[in-house]
């Protein structure tokens, strides 16, 4: 248990009648058993029966990505939004390992494609795409989302706003990409 997520229990701890909300940079295993996706945040301690996470609520996640994903995609303002794309598809991510930690596998999945359709490079949706496509045994299909992405991905100056002088994604997902195809190939 990471130190932030040691203070978050502290804090519930001391409120036990209320309920939280949060948008969670790192995962929080331990707050995944009575939460809920809450648009783009996540609702911890849910007790109300209309918001627990059920299969309709995960599929109502899944909407609501697919719904932020579109809207990214249309406003003219859309190709230079790499910042708030970044964070949405980080959101959709979080969002996507709770629901996979609950039992949500397929729409856990469609929201991690819809977090790398929305900032392509996130490492965290891309990764967390490629481990559970992987962990399913589905190597073409990680390599096609991973070759897809590679693909996406914006270009070297754009991505040096976001990353500065730190290395970008592409290097991390060309090496997925053949170790991907070294796995295939293993078959």
């Amino acid at each position: 248990m990471t130190l932030n997520e040691q203070l978050l229990k502290i804090l519930m701890q001391k409120n036990p009648d209320m309920s939280f909300a949060m948008e969670a940079s790192f995962p929080f295993r331990s707050t995944f058993a009575d939460a809920a996706p809450l648009g783009p945040i996540m609702e911890l301690r849910v007790t109300d029966e209309q918001n627990v996470l059920s299969s309709e609520r995960a599929t109502q996640t899944v909407d609501y990505w697919r719904a932020t994903a579109d809207m990214l995609n249309s406003g003219p303002e859309a190709t230079d939004s790499l910042f708030p794309r970044m964070a949405y598809a980080k959101m959709a991510s979080e969002q996507a390992a709770m629901l996979l930690d609950r039992g949500y596998a397929a729409e856990a999945e469609q929201a991690l494609r819809l977090a790398n359709e929305i900032g392509p490079g996130s490492p965290e949706a891309f990764f967390r795409l490629l481990n559970l496509l992987v962990a399913q045994g589905r190597i073409s299909d990680a390599l096609a989302a991973a070759e897809a992405t590679y693909q996406s991905l914006p270009s070297a100056d754009r991505m040096k706003t976001y990353y500065g002088d730190n290395p970008t994604p592409a290097g991390p997902i060309r090496t997925a990409i053949e170790d991907l195809k070294r796995l295939q190939k293993a078959k």
